[in-house]
């Protein structure tokens, strides 16, 4: 037996175990999924501040801000992608433009298109704005138009020249009275547009790189332009002129006007003018105008993919939106700039995923970014953990479920900690490894150890301080720096996997030399080697109950090892692809595989049985969790989907027993209206059941064969529902194939066709493929009878004219 191995029985036992402990699951349900709502572009909140609108490829998603959930998807007709879109001041049109070159017009809250029509211009639309009045909708396209069009009386009313190359930004003067129109195209400059001489009144020249917004204050006076050469510009509007370059040091690609009053907090200390940036550096920062210095800034988070593509003010709630070159989505409070709320719009490649918390009420996702995104699966609440440096590529979580652990490409491991109130902190650190630490497992037991896995071929345990574990937090001064205790060099290739015995007693490493091996804790002392895979192994698990391991691996292919003899007990074929994550469940009696080919298959060991295949990813499923009390699963993909899965397999047994329960109860009922001559009753109970050959037995014993079956058959199938007679119909097409039941089918034919007009009978759900299949078959029914009457009419005929001899008479009697 292996050092350190657990204590029950040999290997020898497995098959016994597996078919004494649990129950076997039969299938798992979709519960919920947290799929991307946005990739990029614009976002716009209401005046209400509860619904944001962002794209998503061929959609623009509706989001509830208070739960995070998706309201309303709404997609053209021609289904290409979004390329622009602009909600009405007043809230109740939305304007979407596709790569089509068609504009729709939706009333958004019912989800339904209102106008629909083609936008004229020769390139797709970049970008659209609603004037104050929500009547009329500015678009400007890549053909270098700007176009204006009354959504109210459905026309088109201005046409404009004059950009070079794409506009990609108009706006309205915000006093509807002066009718002015803003844009800006690749010439750098912005172009002043007068709707009522239909002409160009100025063109404004001050900035050297693409104008990336335009703002105004609420009188109207002044507007702020921000562009990508690290300048904003305020301009007079009454002249039409630069008053005040502001250099802010980075590229900008969204500025804001703030209200005109004091907010301490922000260092908005005057009532003067006062804007915000939001750019490349990736913090939101406060700009006084009349001096031009930066009287507030955010504390910028480490990482890349923090840059800040987009800002908005929704000044009725005091909120402020920014977004992040991650896609993800940040609410601030616009007085204080405390976060409210954050949305991860986007999480590319899913990596691996974690359930949370004693009662798995959190799930943990690592995609393709440094930053973790944790979700709370009841309210939808984001939290987006910063420390790592670049992407995070393995999770594992402690027993307990508030503490886990990240490894990533920066070559560091963290250790996180969740509180009561559902908030993650970094805890403690470590580095060590030379290369991208690809693979990370937390000690069974307690909370005392970490073992990772790099592409330095090596293995280190890290042991967890006492003054974290006592204290829960850190130190004051920031994370606890983690020392490894052992390095262990296991492999001559990448180490993809590593897994902790439940006893914390042994090791099992996986690599892409094709091996797993197992090593004593905490010496790393190797004790055997696991080798049989054709291909790379990419994940190791070791059983919760008996002395095997179970490794998956790139050629396709689950096997299962003794841990004794290091001999290969079972091995499992199905995937059509490389086997990613390998777990067990029903207390180590089953195994749940993910795969390259996106799917989930669940296996029974004892008989080498694939029980199920679950279908919901697009692509590589990267990560499998399965939560402690093994009544869910969790999977992370590349489409960038992370799926909640569900184990419906009692509540399956117990409706399969509740249909056979039914099923009793419905057939003693019919049973006893047959004995009562209730024949009605007794026909709807019938269908009901399903059941085509007990409907013949209603039919012929009940109705057909009583002197006035005519009747009855008639009064009967005409009170029927429409439902039952079009089950009915579909039963006749079943009788109709046999020339023994064909007179009882042509029968209820006949009593609806005489009575059905023919566009009701068309109404009919199946009809048509019922009558493919009676009319060949009807056919030959119509002329096996015809040749029957031919027979028996010739047999008639024959008789009248036979001329028998007479018969000879008996003798009189004497």
């Amino acid at each position: 037996m292996a050092p350190g191995s657990p204590s029950r029985g040999g290997t020898g036992d497995m098959a016994e175990v597996a078919a004494g402990v649990g129950r076997f699951k039969s299938n798992y349900a979709v519960e919920r999924k947290i799929e991307p709502f946005y990739k990029g572009g614009k976002v716009q909140l209401d005046q209400t501040g509860q619904h944001l609108f962002c794209v998503c490829g061929a959609r623009v998603n509706i989001l509830d801000v208070a739960s995070g959930a998706v309201l309303r998807s709404l997609e053209q007709e021609d289904q290409e992608d979004i390329t622009a879109f602009d909600l009405s001041p007043d809230d109740k049109v939305l304007v979407t433009a596709s790569r089509a070159l068609l504009l729709a017009q939706w009333a958004w809250q019912e989800g339904s298109v209102t106008r629909l029509w083609k936008a004229i211009h020769t390139a797709p639309v970049a970008t659209m704005a609603f004037d104050p009045t929500s009547t009329l909708l500015a678009t400007g396209g890549c053909d270098g138009a700007v176009r204006v069009w009354d959504v109210v009386r459905c026309y088109g009313t201005h046409h404009f020249r004059g950009s070079p190359g794409v506009v990609h930004l108009v706006a309205f003067h915000p006093d509807p009275a002066r009718l002015l129109l803003f844009s800006s195209a690749a010439d750098t400059s912005i172009r002043v547009w007068s709707l009522q001489e239909r002409s160009c009144l100025a063109v404004l020249t001050a900035h050297y790189s693409a104008v990336t917004s335009l703002t105004f204050s609420a009188d109207g006076h002044i507007m702020l332009s921000s562009g990508r050469d690290k300048i904003c510009v305020i301009w007079d509007l009454r002249s039409l002129q630069a008053t005040r370059t502001v250099p802010v040091f980075e590229s900008v690609e969204a500025a804001v006007l703030l209200p005109e009053e004091p907010a301490p907090e922000l260092g908005v200390k005057s009532a003067g003018l006062h804007f915000l940036t939001a750019g490349d550096q990736g913090v939101l920062r406060v700009w006084e105008a009349a001096s031009g210095r930066c009287v507030h800034a955010q504390q910028r988070l480490p990482g890349p993919g923090r840059e800040l593509t987009h800002c908005t003010l929704a000044h009725a709630t005091g909120l402020l939106l920014s977004v992040t070159a991650d896609h993800n989505l940040l609410l601030y409070d616009a007085r204080s700039l405390q976060l409210r709320k954050q949305f991860a719009g986007y999480s590319e490649e899913v990596l691996d995923v974690r359930f949370l918390g004693p009662e798995d009420s959190h799930v943990v996702v690592a995609s393709n970014s440094p930053c973790l995104k944790v979700f709370d699966l009841q309210t939808s609440a984001c939290q987006i953990l910063h420390g790592h440096t670049d992407i995070v590529l393995a999770l594992d979580v402690f027993r307990k479920g508030r503490l886990f652990a990240s490894c990533a490409k920066d070559q560091s491991i963290r250790v996180w900690r969740m509180n009561k109130a559902g908030e993650v902190a970094c805890v403690a650190q470590g580095s060590g490894h030379t290369h991208s630490v690809g693979t990370i497992c937390c000690s069974r037991l307690k909370e005392t150890f970490l073992v990772t896995g790099s592409q330095d071929c090596t293995v280190k345990l890290w042991p967890l301080p006492e003054a974290l574990l006592s204290k829960g937090t850190g130190h004051e001064g920031g994370p606890v720096l983690l020392q490894a205790q052992a390095t262990q060099r296991c492999h001559d290739k990448d180490i993809n996997s590593v897994a902790v015995a439940p006893n914390d007693k042994l090791l099992a490493t996986g690599s892409q030399d094709r091996t797993a091996k197992l090593w004593a804790l905490p010496q790393c002392q190797l004790l055997g080697t696991f080798s049989g895979h054709r291909r790379g192994l990419w994940c190791v698990q070791f059983s919760p109950m008996d002395q095997v391991l179970a490794t998956a691996s790139a050629d396709g292919t689950i096997k299962l090892w003794a841990l004794q003899d290091f001999s290969c007990l079972k091995t499992f074929e199905g995937h059509d692809a490389s086997v990613l994550k390998v777990a067990f469940v029903s207390r180590g009696t089953q195994l749940l595989s993910s795969g390259s080919d996106g799917l989930l298959k669940l296996w029974t060991i004892k008989n080498n049985e694939c029980v199920r295949t679950l279908d919901a990813h697009e692509d590589k499923v990267w990560g499998l969790h399965c939560s402690r009390l093994d009544d869910r699963a969790l999977t992370g993909a590349s489409d960038s989907r992370v799926v909640l899965w569900k184990d419906v397999t009692e509540a399956e047994q117990a409706e399969e027993q509740a249909k056979r329960d039914e099923q009793v109860v419905k057939q003693q009922e019919l049973d006893n209206l047959l004995h009562e001559k209730r024949y009605l009753r007794a026909l709807g109970l019938a269908i009901s059941l399903d059941r085509p050959h007990t409907v013949l037995t209603v039919i012929q014993a009940a109705i057909r064969r009583d002197p006035e079956s005519c009747e009855k058959l008639e009064t009967t199938v005409l009170q029927l529902r429409r439902d039952q007679k079009e089950a009915l119909l579909r039963f006749c097409v079943t009788w109709n194939t046999n020339s023994r039941h064909c007179h009882e089918a042509q029968a209820v034919l006949g009593v609806l066709l005489r009575h059905e007009a023919p566009d009701e009978l068309l109404t009919y759900d199946g009809v048509r493929a019922s009558l493919e299949g009676l009319l060949p078959y009807t056919e030959r029914h119509f002329q096996r009878l015809s040749r029957m009457l031919q027979a028996a009419t010739f047999l008639d005929f024959l008789w009248h004219n036979m001329k028998l001899p007479a018969l000879p008479t008996a003798p009189a009697a004497l």
